[in-house]
């Protein structure tokens, strides 16, 4: 399995995951805050679509300017650079340590589960597309500006593998939510 192969991969579960819960769980669970400090899991699915409304421009323009610049695909498999390996961990579920969100990817609004499922798949399968757009160039010599931080760089690998790890880490929370309420 390649390295593009292996984020799709990621990117698919996540979609199965995202499903998953949004089957087992009933209308009002799912857009309910177990309490008034964390989100539901309808706000977290509605973050991560904001996220990733953040992030595909970003790696649009990563892909299209690496390519004219002629950069050519490795022979090897790509690598995180630090910064990406060091915010992967950290993104990972569970949850280390909270982290404020910036306003911009706070969820305004409540959706209804088929709402936040749609849109939240509607992004992923683009994300997929647009990782596929990404074969012909090499993952590990482009760089982007990361989203959330304009301080932030790390390669365009970096960012797939980061982005997928943030998917898990707000799918577990989601996960949490729920079983909370259930309780």
């Amino acid at each position: 399995m390649d390295a593009i192969e292996e984020v799709e991969k990621e990117l698919n579960e996540a979609t199965h995951r995202a499903w998953t819960l949004v089957q087992s769980t009933d209308g009002r669970l799912f857009t309910v805050r177990p309490n008034p400090s964390s989100w539901s899991a309808a706000e977290c699915l509605s973050h991560l679509s904001i996220s990733s409304e953040q992030f595909l421009p970003v790696l649009e323009q990563a892909i299209q300017d690496a390519r004219k610049r002629g950069v050519k695909p490795s022979k090897r498999m790509p690598k995180m650079d630090v910064i990406g390996r060091v915010l992967r961990w950290f993104l990972e579920p569970p949850i280390r340590q909270r982290v404020k969100t910036a306003a911009r990817f706070v969820p305004r609004s409540v959706r209804t589960k088929a709402d936040a499922f749609g849109e939240f798949a509607t992004l992923q399968s683009k994300l997929t597309e647009v990782l596929n757009t990404a074969r012909d160039i090499d993952l590990a010599r482009v760089k982007v500006i990361s989203p959330f931080d304009k301080r932030v760089r790390y390669n365009l690998y970096s960012a797939f593998r980061i982005l997928v790890a943030h998917e898990r880490r707000h799918l577990w929370q989601a996960e949490q939510a729920v079983n909370a309420l259930r309780r």
